[in-house]
């Protein structure tokens, strides 16, 4: 039998199975098919079950070769092919199984076939097979309905998953925990609290599913609350925390959380990093975002899309042009928000010229950009001089991509214009928006009045600008230059003494207090 236990052990080691035909070869020369069928069955049995999960296509070829040992599946090797071909999602393999199941007698009373039938349908999205499996099984368990339960919270099923659970005859934590993930994933967040506090007792998956519900919505403080009571604080809510942090505008408090988890001795994954890098390049620091990048390298963090498209976006925006452009090109094929990440951090820090090169390439590449691409390209146009170009991309933005403008877009144009010396042109689309004045466009003409001496229109803006933003000293300062470049003090005074009434100055000295806590904050990170 030496031969035998030979396949046996590479059937059961970790490395790859024979191949099909050398295996049947193999057997056949050993005599095993004709001397020991239940032998056979029993080795191609535990081989199955070994590599149902790790490996499952490879799980699947076994089983089809049991008919040429000559043996067939059973009640054990069936179920991990089920769970093979569900893993895999393949529905038209699984119905042939369910086939053989049929034919070997093992349906509906060998639960565990027809608990795997119940859950390959369900991971299929194939709903009705599944109720009708459901339905074939006389006495169907918590795990019979559980996998049933589960696939309509993935799908975001209420009705569905709501009339399975209340129909439970026993309810395990698997099923309390399916019942939050299906009331997060529709965005019901106090049905899902509801249940939550329901539960006769809570497992780490359930705090988190509900942490990352009210992170995804934006609930910090609600998240933040609950990730304090949480007993066991598990990766899969600190990253949770760390990017609804980031995606907030809350930098700070996600950096702080990352280097709690460092001192808790918990080392991220791909998904963690790439809310701290996101958070890295909030802070607008070049050193800070040297160091993060490093330290993707130095944990071998898994440089995914994601991962690479983030890693874009704070090396642009802190205007470490070389590491972006390297993260960029590890891309195989990006999408359109690495190249709007590139796009406009070169645009903003003073490399327009290379922006709009990225620009033709995303267009080359048939990638279709979207409305803040097109920020990022009129941004390039207008810090680079290029008017005509500017205004090529303004008309071909409608005309080509059907992208409806918006009061950003807009900023950017008036911008171009106010810094070429177009005053008149910039002053006519700002009276021709359709949104109406906006801050951002008025406030990029104010400052165009003031390199070209422009006080007439200046005036005109600086007013709408007092309306709009009563407390944006910026504005009543920029005018007073103006009036003060003009030598009239009193206009100059006036303007300031209206900024006094509007709102009361910082104490002395806040402002090198607050540089001093986003300075240590930084420094923080990377102790």
């Amino acid at each position: 039998m030496a031969p035998l236990d030979r396949v046996a052990r590479a059937l059961a080691s970790d490395h790859p199975p024979p191949p099909p035909a050398a295996l049947h070869a193999h057997l056949l020369r050993s005599q095993a098919a004709a001397t020991a069928p239940a032998l056979i069955r029993s080795l191609m049995n535990s081989a199955i079950s070994r590599l149902s999960k790790p490996r499952p296509r490879a799980a699947l070829g076994l089983l089809i070769l049991m008919p040429r040992l000559p043996v067939s599946p059973d009640h054990f090797s069936l179920p991990f092919a089920l769970n093979a071909a569900a893993s895999l999602r393949l529905l038209k393999l699984g119905a042939s199984l369910h086939a053989v199941a049929i034919r070997l007698a093992l349906l509906p009373l060998r639960l565990p076939v027809a608990n795997a039938l119940v859950d390959l349908y369900a991971k299929c999205e194939d709903f009705p097979a599944a109720h009708a499996a459901l339905a074939d099984i006389p006495s169907p368990d918590a795990v019979s309905i559980n996998s049933l339960l589960c696939a309509h919270a993935r799908n975001g099923s209420v009705p569905a998953a709501e009339s399975l659970f209340t129909a439970m005859p026993s309810r395990t934590q698997v099923s309390w925990n399916a019942m939050v993930v299906v009331y997060v994933s529709a965005g019901d967040l106090a049905s899902a609290r509801r249940v939550f506090d329901e539960m006769p007792t809570r497992d780490t998956a359930s705090w988190s599913v509900l942490i990352v519900g009210y992170c995804k919505c934006g609930s910090m403080q609600t998240a933040r609350e609950l990730f304090d009571e949480m007993p066991a604080k598990n990766l899969v809510a600190r990253t949770a925390m760390i990017n609804g942090y980031a995606q907030t505008g809350r930098p700070k408090a996600a950096l702080a959380l990352f280097r709690e988890l460092e001192a808790d001795g918990i080392e991220p994954d791909a998904a963690t990093m790439v809310g701290v890098i996101s958070a890295a390049s909030q802070m607008g620091s070049t050193e800070l975002a040297g160091w993060v990048g490093a330290y993707v390298d130095r944990k071998k963090i898994e440089r995914n899309e994601k991962v690479l498209t983030a890693l874009v976006d704070m090396h642009a925006k802190c205007g470490n042009v070389e590491q972006a452009l390297s993260a960029f090109r590890e891309i195989a094929q990006p999408d359109a928000y690495p190249y709007t990440a590139l796009i406009s951090g070169l645009a903003t820090h003073g490399h327009g010229k290379l922006a709009l090169q990225v620009f033709e390439r995303m267009q080359d590449q048939a990638v279709w950009p979207d409305p803040i691409t097109f920020v990022g390209v009129l941004t390039a146009c207008s810090h680079a001089g290029l008017v005509d170009k500017g205004l090529e991309y303004w008309d071909a933005m409608v005309r080509d991509y059907g992208i409806e403008r918006r009061a950003d877009h807009y900023a950017c144009v008036v911008d171009m214009l106010g810094r070429a010396g177009r005053i008149e042109k910039a002053f006519e689309m700002v009276q021709t928006m359709p949104m109406g004045p906006h801050p951002g466009a008025l406030g990029a003409l104010l400052s165009a009045c003031k390199t070209y001496d422009n006080l007439e229109i200046a005036e005109i803006v600086a007013n709408k600008l007092f309306e709009l933003e009563p407390s944006n000293t910026g504005n009543y300062i920029l005018l007073s230059n103006i009036y003060a470049g003009k030598e009239l003090w009193e206009e100059a005074e006036r303007v300031r003494s209206l900024m006094r009434t509007k709102l009361p100055f910082k104490k002395p000295g806040s402002t090198w207090v607050e540089d001093r806590q986003r300075e240590h904050a930084k420094m923080s990170v990377m102790d």
